[in-house]
């Protein structure tokens, strides 16, 4: 009777260790609330002069005063600090970042000289959490007022931990431009599976010995 009781406990916390290995590798390779749902929620404002406003389930970054070329900046991954706190682990079936995005407005911008040849561009920015030498930026060259779809290779990226960033720069060419980002997720193909964090395979480790000790008592 007792050994029974000892191997119906094993099995429950044997499930219970392998719900949470499943689940972290999950999380792992997810973009929280990449349709905004939430407000901004998972993710990180870090605007100089322009600003980032959340408004029916789409998020808008907008130039402000003057020029400045982090002139609104959303992130997730990382909270300004390039410490990676809390990265995105990029599966090894990943296959592509997807994002869409609008023109929202363009206004004339009277603090500006309007001496730039360039005007206010976004940008997707990935930044690597072990080495710079992987981080990179992508101009996303939206025209229109109607939502494009982009899709950025991630293959560089597989199996690395990284933040993202979408960041408009904001020139001198007398006008302040507002854009729309939403439905930003990651596709993914079917030939592997994501890796797991380390603590993933501690818990597995655990639950592999624990099964084994149980059998001892069984």
């Amino acid at each position: 009777m007792k050994s029974n009781k000892i191997t119906k406990a094993c099995i429950v916390l044997l499930c219970l260790v392998q719900s949470l290995w499943f689940s972290t590798a999950a999380h792992a390779t997810i973009i929280s609330n990449g349709d905004f749902s939430s407000g901004l929620d998972e993710w990180n404002d870090l605007s100089s002069t322009g600003s980032v406003t959340e408004s029916g389930g789409q998020v808008i970054l907008s130039s402000g005063d003057s020029f400045d070329p982090f002139a609104a900046v959303l992130v997730q991954g990382d909270d300004g600090s390039f410490l990676f706190n809390s990265p995105i682990m990029v599966g090894l079936n990943v296959s592509m970042l997807s994002v869409d995005v609008s023109v929202v407005s363009t206004l004339i911008d009277p603090t500006e000289q309007g001496l730039s040849t360039f005007t206010d561009t976004l940008f997707l920015a990935i930044y690597d959490a072990a080495d710079v030498n992987f981080d990179a930026a992508f101009e996303i060259p939206v025209l229109g007022n109607v939502a494009e779809t982009f899709l950025f290779d991630m293959s560089d990226w597989l199996g690395r931990e990284i933040a993202i960033s979408f960041e408009l720069a904001d020139e001198d060419d007398g006008f302040n431009n507002s854009f729309s980002v939403d439905n930003v997720f990651f596709t993914y193909n079917n030939t592997s599976v994501p890796v797991p964090e380390p603590k993933s395979f501690i818990m597995l480790l655990f639950g592999l010995a624990l099964l084994t000790r149980c059998r001892k008592f069984a």
